[in-house]
């Protein structure tokens, strides 16, 4: 999807005055909780666990920057073009290796956070701060999980949680349970999207 398809809907919806309007139902965003150079980072080991410390910190940054139409309502030529992000789910895929897997996971949930972590001890979600939970999973309803998780969406537009400045979203995970059984394991994290732009002409 592109902006020149779009505008050229848009003229085409100048003509009939009447909107224009464009969907994609699936738009897929991955991005891995470790840093190339470090395959596992985040501590596991089986013990309880509260927050997924990927590199070292209590949150992690995806840049949304290739999902066009950020803004969630703006003129363009006659037209003006409203937004709306939906988040299908998120899910965690565990990188493989031996006797990884989330099946001692009971809750997990993605958390929007106000700011990024500074180190494993500084968490931005920590009262009185109220993080917005986007996506969410627990066991007694989803069932067990294994090498893949699921996290049902909680948010009907997700373009609210977007930083309009950098185009970022950065994220926190709870968690309750055990964390997977390496002394450190690595996941990849993945959103799907479902974009509709409008645009209405007089």
């Amino acid at each position: 999807m592109h902006l020149s398809r779009f505008r050229i809907l848009i003229a085409a919806g100048s003509l009939a005055s009447c909107y224009a309007q464009v969907e994609d139902g699936s738009v897929q965003i991955t991005h891995s909780l470790c840093s190339p150079s470090t395959n596992n980072c985040i501590p596991g080991g089986g013990l309880s666990l509260s927050t997924f410390k990927a590199n070292g910190n209590n949150t992690f940054t995806v840049p949304v920057a290739d999902v066009p139409f950020l803004n969630g309502s703006k003129s363009l030529g006659p037209a003006t073009v409203n937004t709306t992000i939906a988040l299908n789910n998120a899910t965690f895929d565990m990188v493989p290796q031996p006797n990884a897997d989330f099946k001692g996971l009971t809750q997990v949930q993605l958390l929007k956070a106000p700011r990024a972590s500074t180190g494993p001890t500084d968490d931005p979600c920590a009262a009185p701060v109220n993080c917005p939970v986007l996506a969410a999973y627990n066991q007694a309803t989803d069932g067990v999980a294994d090498q893949h998780i699921v996290l049902k969406s909680q948010v009907s537009n997700l373009l609210d949680s977007i930083d309009q400045t950098n185009h970022n979203i950065i994220f926190e995970v709870t968690a309750k349970g055990t964390a997977p059984t390496p002394a450190f394991w690595s996941a990849d994290f993945t959103m799907d999207l479902g974009l509709k732009a409008r645009a209405g002409v007089p």
